[in-house]
């Protein structure tokens, strides 16, 4: 085909084209708007798959099962956040009021730990410093970019559960809008797409959350035993830590026996994390967690553990979902390849 040829199709499909281009800037423009909302969406998409269930449970019952599953999210959260301020505001008023009850305490450790320097005068010293560099830091931030992040975080927060929201109530919709745009040929790959994706995904995270939840059930178990304070509190930290394999609530349970070792024993601090490491780190890092994923998603367990702790490294919180969705939506994309182009049944 000649150069003048080319130029005459060209012209002839102009307003094609146009129409094209614009539609590639407008989606250009979209996506570069809605980034600063993506760790909101991601973890929408995330609250989604774990409130399903209810949600299709509550279907045979209630027209307002979206809104209940919603609230199933919204709730436990607000009352973390209630909780957890209320408990620093009391030890910090406890502290303030109790002097001479804090030096003792710090007497007793001292003498325990048989430290070769005077604990209350490092602990005052430490406390002077920590003051200092507070005032300092305080000075040196900028109101404005942190007033800024502020208002993300809440954003991102409320986005999440209007996205959780909406693809409860409307999520059927978005599929039939999305198979509307789609050739008439080539929806039979679009479906097997979905479906696989689906699959993996709602395997993924139903997988993550309910190991976080039995977690969060042994840990709980395990703070009553040994009288642990803020039970709840501290139970809620390893919910949310266990979302991550291989870290899992050890992150809290270090801590806490460093604590139950300066205020009860050694022996029962060993014993209490050596509870910990049975009860709530090898069986759900190493039995639920990969038994769940895997039977639902049918992904090696490695490659989940992979993309999550990738994911929190080189994103931050949000990365940890955001990794393991983009596995599971390329790997659905290879299924529906094979399946569908190559004809390869034999992928489950």
């Amino acid at each position: 085909m000649s150069l003048e040829s080319r130029f005459e199709d060209i012209y002839k499909n102009r307003f094609m084209l146009a129409a094209i281009l614009l539609i590639v800037a407008v989606s250009l423009a979209a996506i570069y708007y809605i980034m600063p909302l993506a760790d909101g969406i991601i973890f929408g998409v995330f609250f989604f798959f774990v409130t399903r269930p209810i949600k299709e449970y509550l279907d045979k019952y209630t027209k307002f099962s979206p809104y209940i599953a919603t609230f199933c999210i919204l709730i436990p959260l607000i009352a973390i956040i209630i909780y957890g301020i209320i408990a620093v505001a009391t030890e910090v008023r406890w502290a303030a009021g109790h002097g001479a009850e804090l030096t003792a305490i710090l007497d007793q450790i001292e003498v325990r730990l048989g430290l070769p320097f005077d604990l209350n005068e490092a602990v005052s010293e430490a406390l002077k410093n920590l003051y200092d560099y507070s005032i300092t830091l305080l000075k040196s931030l900028p109101i404005r970019s942190t007033v800024s992040s502020a208002v993300s975080l809440a954003m991102n927060a409320l986005i999440s559960l209007f996205v959780c929201f909406y693809l409860l109530k409307d999520g059927r919709g978005f599929v039939r809008s999305l198979k509307e745009l789609t050739p008439d040929s080539q929806r039979h790959v679009l479906d097997a797409f979905l479906a696989e994706a689906d699959c993996i995904l709602s395997g993924i995270f139903t997988g993550t959350f309910y190991t976080a939840l039995f977690v969060a059930a042994g840990s709980l178990i395990i703070f009553t035993a040994f009288n642990i304070p803020y039970k709840a509190l501290f139970t809620a930290f390893v919910f949310i830590a266990a979302m991550v394999p291989i870290l899992s609530g050890m992150m809290v349970f270090l801590p806490l026996t460093l604590y139950v070792y300066l205020y009860r024993s050694p022996l029962i601090a060993a014993l209490f994390l050596g509870t910990a490491v049975v009860f709530v780190y090898l069986p759900p890092d190493f039995i639920i967690r990969p038994y769940l994923i895997n039977r639902a998603s049918n992904l090696h367990p490695l490659l989940t553990i992979l993309a999550f702790i990738g994911g929190g490294v080189a994103a931050g919180l949000s990365g940890f979902f955001a990794a393991p969705m983009a596995v599971g939506l390329v790997t659905a994309a290879y299924r529906t390849y094979k399946k569908k182009v190559k004809g390869d049944e034999s992928l489950h």
